[in-house]
C-alpha cells in the first residue's frame, strides 16, 4: 500500500507536506493516512509516501527532495534498522532539515531517554500511544520546527545574494579594485589585501595632530575598520568601525561603509552636502541606509571631526565600545562615555554631537571590543581600569605592556587608533 503523489513538481505545486512513513507493518500505514486525512497544516495537507524497510527509505529519501517529516519505526527488517536509519540521513545524507519521529510497538527495545540523547531525533513515541489527537499535535510540532529551519536557511541564502550584489556594485563604484575584487571572490588571502588596501597609512600627521592604527583580524579577513582623512585646510575626519560577525561577510560591509564615508567626502567637495562634518547627521544617514539595504548586517562605529583652526573635536557614537581613553592636558586619563545604539539596528535611534576641545598635550586613543577579549581580568569593569592605566602611549608599547601578541591568534578582530595634538597649527 503506497499513497504517493507521483508527480513531484505537481506536488509541490498543489502545497502539500510530504510525509514519509517508514513502518514494516502494513496497517501503520494504513491508520496514520486515515488518521491524519483531514489534516492540514497553514493551509497544506499531507502527502504521504510509503517504505516498508530501511533500503527502501533510502531510495524514497533519494528521489523525493522535499520531504518535511519521517514517522520511522524503529524495529524493522532488524532490530535496530530504524536507528541505522538516522545516522544515515544525518551523517551520509548530511540532511539535517528533515523531522523524524521515532515509532516503536516495543518500547523496552531501545530506551526513550538513551535514543533521544544518542540519536538527532525530534520525537519518540511508543506506537500505542499515538492517539489521533495526540499524532496531530506532534506532527504540528514537526512541521512548525521543518518550516522555521527552511526559512531560516531562505534568509541565509538571502542575504548571501545582497551582500553578492552589493559587491558588484562596489566593483562599478570602486574600478581601480575591480581586478582585486575578483581575486577576493577566488580565496580569502586575496580578499585580505583588497580590505587592507582601503585603510589608512599606518601613520599620518595633519599638524598639529598624528594619527596612528593597529588592525589584526582574528581570521583573514576582518569585521573592524578605521580610517582618517583630510576633508579640507581645516578639517580633518575619522572614525573605527566594528561590524557584528567576522569573515567574508562582515568584510563585505566594511567596503560598504568606506564606500558610504568616500561618497559624502566627494559631495561635500562638490559643495552637494556638509554631512561629513556632522557626525550625529552623519551616523543618522548612515543607520538610514542600512536598514533599506536590509543588508542584516550593524556597525558599531565612532566617528569624529577635528578642527585645527580653533583646535576643537565634534564626534557621535554609534555604540561603538569600548568607549574613547582621552587624555587631558593636565595629564588625567578618562573615558568619554557615550552610550548609543550600533547603526543598522533601529529604526528609531537618537545620535549626538558633542565637542570638545582638543589642544596640544591631549591625546585620545580609540579601540575595538576584540582588545577586551585578551585583556586579563574577570569582568568589563576591571578590564576598562586596566586599559585607562595605561594610558594613551604608542600603540605598540600598548600591546607591549599588556602583552599582547597579536600574530598568535586571537578570539575577536582587534582595532585600536590613536590620535594626538602636538604644538601648535602652522
Amino acid at each position: 500500500m503506497d499513497f504517493l503523489v507521483e508527480d513531484e513538481a505537481e506536488t509541490e505545486q498543489q502545497g502539500y507536506w510530504t510525509i514519509l512513513i517508514v513502518d514494516d507493518e502494513p496497517e501503520m500505514h494504513h491508520v496514520t493516512t486515515m488518521a491524519l486525512r483531514d489534516y492540514s497544516f497553514q493551509h497544506r495537507k499531507l502527502n504521504f509516501i510509503s517504505a516498508y524497510n530501511a533500503a527502501e527509505a533510502k531510495t524514497k529519501l533519494e528521489q523525493y527532495q522535499d520531504i518535511a517529516l519521517i514517522l520511522l519505526d524503529v524495529v524493522m527488517e532488524t532490530d535496530d534498522a530504524g536507528l541505522t536509519l538516522v545516522r544515515f540521513i544525518r551523517e551520509q545524507l548530511n540532511n539535517h532539515q528533515v523531522r523524524i519521529i521515532l515509532r516503536t510497538g516495543q518500547p523496552g527495545q531501545a530506551p526513550e531517554q538513551q535514543v533521544v540523547q544518542e540519536y538527532d531525533i525530534n520525537d519518540y513515541r511508543s506506537k500505542t500511544e499515538l492517539t489521533v489527537q495526540r499524532l496531530t499535535t506532534t506532527i504540528t510540532s514537526a512541521l512548525r520546527s521543518y518550516l522555521a529551519i527552511t526559512q531560516l536557511e531562505q534568509l541565509n541564502e538571502t542575504l548571501e545574494a545582497k551582500v553578492a550584489a552589493r559587491t558588484q556594485e562596489l566593483e562599478s563604484a570602486l574600478a581601480q579594485l575591480k581586478q582585486s575584487l575578483h581575486e577576493l571572490e577566488a580565496g580569502e588571502k586575496a580578499g585580505k589585501q583588497v580590505q587592507f588596501k582601503l585603510l589608512p597609512p599606518k601613520q599620518m600627521a595633519w599638524m598639529p595632530y598624528q594619527f596612528e592604527h593597529l588592525l589584526y583580524p582574528s581570521d583573514f579577513m576582518s569585521g573592524d575598520f578605521v580610517d582618517y582623512f583630510v576633508i579640507d585646510d581645516i578639517h580633518c575626519g575619522f572614525y573605527i568601525a566594528d561590524v557584528s560577525g567576522h569573515g567574508v561577510a562582515s568584510a563585505f560591509v566594511t567596503v560598504y561603509l568606506k564606500r558610504f564615508i568616500s561618497s559624502l567626502l566627494e559631495r561635500f567637495k562638490l559643495q552637494q552636502s556638509r554631512l561629513i562634518l556632522e557626525p550625529a547627521a552623519l551616523l543618522h544617514e548612515l543607520n538610514s541606509e542600512l536598514l533599506k539595504e536590509a543588508i542584516g548586517k550593524y556597525i558599531a562605529l565612532f566617528y569624529g571631526v577635528l578642527n585645527r583652526q580653533n583646535q576643537q573635536l565634534l564626534f557621535a557614537n554609534a555604540g561603538a565600545f569600548p568607549w574613547p581613553l582621552l587624555q587631558e592636558t593636565s595629564g588625567a586619563i578618562r573615558w568619554l562615555e557615550l552610550k548609543s545604539t550600533p547603526a543598522g539596528m533601529f529604526e528609531a535611534v537618537n545620535y549626538q554631537t558633542d565637542c570638545i576641545d582638543f589642544k596640544p598635550g591631549m591625546a585620545m586613543q580609540l579601540c575595538s571590543d576584540g582588545l577586551l577579549d585578551v585583556l586579563p581580568g574577570d569582568n568589563t569593569e576591571q578590564k576598562l581600569k586596566l586599559l585607562q592605566h595605561q594610558g594613551t602611549k604608542s600603540l605598540h608599547q600598548l600591546l607591549t605592556n599588556l602583552h599582547i601578541d597579536p600574530n598568535q591568534g586571537l578570539p575577536d578582530d582587534l582595532t585600536m587608533l590613536r590620535i594626538s595634538c602636538y604644538g601648535d597649527q602652522p
